[in-house]
């Protein structure tokens, strides 16, 4: 005879309390696979577990999906937009940060860059980039007293940062976010790693909450990784 499910005990809710983020979410997804089960099989009358509610995740702290890294690869096709790309995919620069970087940031001959006054080693996808780039901008406006790394026909005649605008009009209006391909360039760092918060704070400048809360979801995911090979080898040697 199935019995009648409480809502989640007193003693039960301290429990996932401190759970945060993916933790939470694992926790409670556990939790109703479980109870699903046991309605199924008339075990319960109810499920105790309807009423909690997970935390959403940011969704800037999750990997890109297969049809996001089409759409940048779709979109991003001229110098410039390759070059933004490739600054916050391999740098995890911010787009304003990216805005303001001078020609002084660059150390081409030692393969150097300074990102936001932070440096570090100039990757060969952004040392390519840069120098398609720089070949463009030289042509276009040879004569511009202008130090901003990208410049466009207005900004070419002073010596400002292109606007937000700019980058808005050439990626983020055709659906390609710079804060998902940042986010994803830390995520994949945290994942390859160990999800060591002061390796990314070092490496990409983070302050620690940041580098902490990636090196958390990382961390949940190496370990959903690692469940479902257990799993997976189980299964085969069951089948041994």
């Amino acid at each position: 005879m199935g019995t009648c499910a409480r809502s989640p005990s007193p003693t039960s809710r301290p429990r996932l309390s401190p759970l945060r983020g993916w933790q939470r979410r694992n926790a409670i997804a556990a939790l109703r696979s479980l109870f699903r089960f046991a309605k199924k099989r008339g075990l319960i009358f109810a499920n105790p577990t309807a009423r909690l509610k997970t935390e959403d995740i940011q969704r800037n702290l999750l990997p890109m999906t297969n049809a996001e890294v089409l759409t940048v690869q779709r979109v991003a096709v001229t110098p410039a937009q390759r070059l933004i790309v490739a600054l916050a995919a391999v740098h995890a620069a911010r787009a304003s940060a990216i805005r303001r970087l001078t020609l002084d940031d660059l150390d081409l001959p030692n393969r150097r860059i300074t990102i936001a006054g932070h440096g570090q080693r100039l990757g060969e996808l952004t040392h390519q980039t840069l120098l398609a780039w720089l070949d463009q901008r030289r042509a276009t406006w040879p004569k511009t007293p202008n130090r901003h790394v990208l410049i466009n026909a207005k900004t070419a005649l002073g010596t400002g940062p292109v606007s937000p605008e700019y980058l808005k009009r050439h990626l983020l209006h055709q659906g390609v976010y710079l804060e998902r391909i940042r986010g994803d360039r830390v995520l994949h760092e945290a994942l390859t790693v160990g999800a060591d918060p002061l390796h990314l704070a070092l490496v990409f400048n983070l302050s620690h909450t940041t580098a902490s809360c990636y090196a958390a979801i990382a961390q949940n995911l190496l370990d959903d990784q690692t469940g479902v090979h257990r799993g997976a080898v189980g299964r085969e040697s069951g089948r041994s």
